[in-house]
């Protein structure tokens, strides 16, 4: 029984309607970009921009004015709604993917197979990865194409690409993140009816840690536990990526894929 192949195709469907629904997304807010090099309309949006306390600017990434009528500063500042989509969606798969035949009575099937546990953790894992990963391909191709068609005449293709590319690379390490968080949710809860609710409430819970660091000063080391801010899209076009968000990235991934396999190893299922 080939569980990579299976899993793979079981969330295909998913797959596909969550690439639709953030295209049209992306579709949708960058069909606005054109009227936003328009002066007066970048200056609306500052003058508006300065009447917002400094900590709603710190909350939504907006302390650091961005130029709307700039493309890669515009499609930074859209890019982090439909990011959180992103990261979101890494979550489901990642906490959906070892409870499904256990809540669907479909797990004995699957033990009785001479496959060991750490093979159907690691198919798992990796056809998630899989999913996530043509998830990214297909949203950064539907980006690429409306900014060709809305960029100005004198920006270079290449450096819009590139641009792009950096930030989807940036929702490609937050979501794997993301999902690895899933995956040790996934060997916790009951059923898989939790999956989604508990995914989207990490999510959440962690985004307003990251909100409440950039509110309240005493508060800043709350920005480590918030996953979504090792890669602020604004800040990576800026900046780039930062190292110690990176490092800490990767070792919430390992403890929890760790987690995930010796606590599936030892799980007793519910047949």
């Amino acid at each position: 029984m080939n569980v990579f192949k299976v899993e793979v195709k079981r969330g295909f469907k998913s797959l596909i309607i969550w690439s639709v629904v953030c295209i049209l997304l992306i579709v949708l807010f960058m069909s606005m970009f054109p009227s936003m090099k328009d002066s007066g309309m970048q200056e609306l949006v500052n003058t508006k921009m300065d009447a917002l306390p400094e900590a709603i600017l710190d909350a939504f990434n907006l302390k650091d004015a961005p130029d709307f009528s700039k493309l890669n500063e515009y499609f930074a500042y859209v890019f982090q709604y439909i990011a959180m989509a992103g990261a979101i969606y890494g979550g489901i798969l990642g906490a959906k993917s070892l409870i499904e035949e256990e809540s669907e009575g479909t797990i004995e099937f699957l033990y009785a197979k001479p496959i060991s546990r750490t093979k159907i953790v690691t198919s798992k894992i990796l056809s998630s990865v899989v999913l996530f990963y043509l998830f990214v391909m297909l949203m950064a191709i539907g980006s690429i194409i409306v900014a060709l068609v809305v960029k100005p005449a004198d920006i270079e293709f290449i450096n819009v690409v590139m641009d792009m590319k950096k930030l989807y690379l940036g929702l490609f390490f937050v979501g794997m993140v993301f999902m690895s968080i899933g995956f040790s949710i996934s060997v916790l809860i009951p059923h898989l009816r939790l999956a989604t609710p508990i995914s989207i409430g990490t999510f959440f819970i962690t985004y307003l840690l990251g909100i409440f660091s950039q509110m309240i000063d005493s508060l800043e080391f709350l920005k480590y536990f918030s996953p979504f801010n090792y890669a602020i899209p604004s800040e990576i076009i800026k900046n780039g990526f930062d190292t110690t968000n990176i490092l800490l990235g990767l070792i919430i991934s390992i403890i929890c894929i760790t987690l995930t396999y010796v606590i599936y190893r030892k799980k007793d299922f519910k047949i």
